[in-house]
């Protein structure tokens, strides 16, 4: 008999158990190009695996503990293979080359690419990621104006990360760290994870990993961001001098050249939310302002329109979520203090 199985990932969540291996890669299959799977010979008897799973965003994190199997995984284009041990180990190969996953060399990633594996006594988590988007966060993460092309050697082939310097330690202690973070007893927490937007951490935690000469962006030198800010900036006063009319992401791709993915991560990193967010937001403050000044013709429903907010009710219901109090109230408050 194997080790006892250790500790999930994600131990609050629904287990899975198999103990049948063709109904495992039957399951398998859901997920990967699965070419071939089964228990490692002589421990046929002794086959378990335990899964348990967690979503956020975009992204399903399986994480399992299995005893001895084996398998080969066929191509997928465009979609990264990712495999993060906490115990055991795995051995691996591609195109001739051997790579061994251990608790040392902790992190596999392999770009869509067919691989064959070997499994001792294993528990960690495997997900998949999306390649164009890792792409763009890289990009997003070096500043505006950095193509994501720049990156796309360094997330073409297939590797394991190696705990080798601090640098790369820290990140996969921020990697485990956003991973175990999903998991609670509370499931009706879910929805404040998709807020706090734990995959976005996670991709911009693989995009460091897997691209080491990229640097954070308190790193640049002001001479290579300056031109990015800029651009970014003359963006933002584009945006203020247009709340009045309708504005949407295809318009901000336009104006700054650049890609949906990379604005929305730099809109987040600079000011905490989308930039369809950080909009209404201003459209919100610009409304406040105008209550408080507002002529006598002015109303509601008026200031509402001015700021293209599709009805007065959507209107009350932002303004009362974002400042507390109706804008009528605030309305009544700003002609009282025009009569003094």
């Amino acid at each position: 008999m194997g080790p006892a199985p250790q500790p999930l990932a994600f131990p609050h969540r629904v287990t899975h158990v198999d103990r049948d291996p063709q109904a495992l890669a039957a399951r398998l299959a859901q997920h990967y190009s699965v070419l071939d799977f089964g228990p490692r010979p002589g421990f046929e008897a002794d086959f378990l695996h335990r899964t348990t799973t967690c979503a956020v965003g975009d992204l399903l994190i399986s994480g399992g503990y299995t005893r001895p199997i084996f398998g080969t995984m066929g191509e997928r284009p465009g979609i990264g293979s990712v495999n993060f041990i906490f115990d055991g180990s795995i051995n691996y190969e591609t195109g001739g080359l051997k790579l061994a996953l251990n608790t040392s060399c902790p992190l596999f990633f392999s770009p869509g690419q067919e691989y064959r594996y070997i499994a001792n006594h294993y528990n960690g988590v495997a997900f998949h990621i999306d390649l164009e988007r890792l792409g763009h966060t890289a990009a997003a993460i070096a500043g505006l104006g950095v193509s994501e092309r720049r990156f796309s050697h360094d997330l073409s082939f297939t590797r394991v990360v190696r705990d080798v310097d601090p640098r790369r330690q820290r990140l996969l202690e921020i990697l485990r760290g956003a991973i175990r973070f999903l998991d609670h007893p509370e499931q009706d927490l879910d929805s404040a994870l998709q807020v706090l937007q734990i995959d976005d951490l996670i991709y911009r935690t693989m995009a460091l990993l897997l691209c080491p000469n990229l640097e954070q962006p308190t790193h640049r030198q002001p001479a290579q961001s300056g031109g990015r800010e800029l651009i970014f900036e003359e963006l933002l006063e584009w945006v203020r001098a247009h709340l009045h009319t309708p504005i949407n992401l295809t318009q901000l791709e336009r104006r700054s050249g650049y890609s949906r993915r990379t604005l929305q991560l730099v809109f987040r990193q600079r000011f905490g939310c989308g930039p369809i967010q950080w909009i209404r937001q201003q459209r919100l403050e610009q409304a406040r302002r105008e209550l408080l000044r507002a002529d006598p013709s002015d109303t509601v429903s008026s200031i509402a329109a001015r700021y293209s907010f599709s009805s007065p009710a959507v209107f009350s219901r932002d303004f009362h979520s974002r400042y507390g109090l109706t804008p009528s109230t605030l309305l009544r408050e700003g002609r009282r203090h025009q009569l003094f």
